[in-house]
């Protein structure tokens, strides 16, 4: 009866060792094993206009800080420029290009930047 109880033991032990095992393979083998992407990730609208505001842009010729504020006013700087120079940076994907909610959501950005000034 001794080796009855033991002999169930062992084999349930094995199993529950060797299942385990087993799935991690399953899971592993359907993972894609690469995946390339141009962009590790997308800025959001807010940190956009909070990168212009920053000076993040000033090489690409959009002041930062104060003269941001400035130029937005005045029509000098839109949120179509900045979304232009992120692209242009590689800071977002080109598709944003043309997305008329992440532009807008931009320039609510700039605008509320603006109110605080």
């Amino acid at each position: 009866m001794k080796r009855f109880i033991l002999g169930g033991l062992s084999v349930m032990l094995l199993s529950g060792v060797a299942a385990p095992a087993v799935l991690a393979q399953e899971s592993t083998a359907a993972r894609p094993t690469s995946v390339q992407t141009n962009y590790t990730y997308q800025v959001e609208p807010f940190n956009l206009a909070y990168m212009a505001y920053q000076g993040y842009f000033e090489e690409q010729g959009i002041p930062g800080y104060q003269g941001l504020i400035s130029a937005y006013q005045t029509g000098e700087v839109t949120a179509r420029d900045i979304i232009r120079q992120a692209i242009a940076t590689n800071r977002i994907p080109a598709e944003l290009a043309n997305d008329d909610s992440y532009r807008i959501a931009v320039d609510t950005m700039l605008y509320n930047l603006k109110q605080r000034s």
